[in-house]
């Protein structure tokens, strides 16, 4: 548990609990090499996804917050967290919109290779799209549930985390389709 005086919460390395047995079964279950390496991703990414964007999960403490805090700092509208965030670069804006754009980058290479349908541009925006309002709406739950903005939701955050998924998608397709890189893949592969 963690603490900050107020609030008490459970740590997003709890995940760890379940993702290392399934990791393990994905790892046993015999299938090629790429689908397991492509399922490892995933899971990796998952987990990390939701360690770092949903957890830590407050249990106790959280009165002293609804009183202080309440509810602020959403966004809903397009773009004006973004255009704030250029207009007043700093080191937190920048690793703020960074973050955002990299967060779903592995949804890019390893949503296509498992599911064939993401194979298609159009399916994978719209899954990409789904996958970072998905977060959005799970820290908006959140933060209904506790009664304080605990996770800001903010519509720009899923913008930034689609586009990441997007450019991910279409640089990693140029690049399997490149022969050095599909020789390197097949090499890793066939291992």
């Amino acid at each position: 548990m963690m603490t900050d005086g107020y609030l008490t919460a459970i740590p997003g390395y709890w995940l760890l609990l379940p993702a290392v047995p399934l990791g393990a079964w994905i790892w046993r279950l015999g299938r090629d090499r790429r689908w397991t390496l492509l399922s490892l991703l995933a899971l990796v990414h998952v987990t990390a996804v939701v360690a770092l964007t949903i957890f830590p999960i407050p249990i106790s403490g959280q009165e002293y917050y609804r009183i202080t805090r309440g509810f602020s700092e959403d966004n809903v509208i397009p773009f004006h967290t973004i255009i704030d965030q250029l207009s007043h670069m700093s080191l937190s804006s920048i690793r703020q919109l960074f973050g955002n754009s990299v967060a779903l980058v592995p949804f890019g290479i390893y949503g296509p290779g498992l599911w064939p349908f993401l194979r298609h541009w159009r399916n994978f925006v719209v899954a990409a799209l789904a996958f970072a309002l998905a977060i959005e709406l799970a820290q908006l739950a959140g933060s209904l549930i506790e009664g304080f903005t605990y996770r800001v939701t903010d519509v720009d955050d899923a913008i930034m985390n689609a586009s990441g998924a997007v450019v991910a998608f279409v640089v990693w397709r140029e690049l399997e389709a490149r022969s050095p890189v599909r020789d390197w893949l097949a090499r890793i592969c066939a291992r």
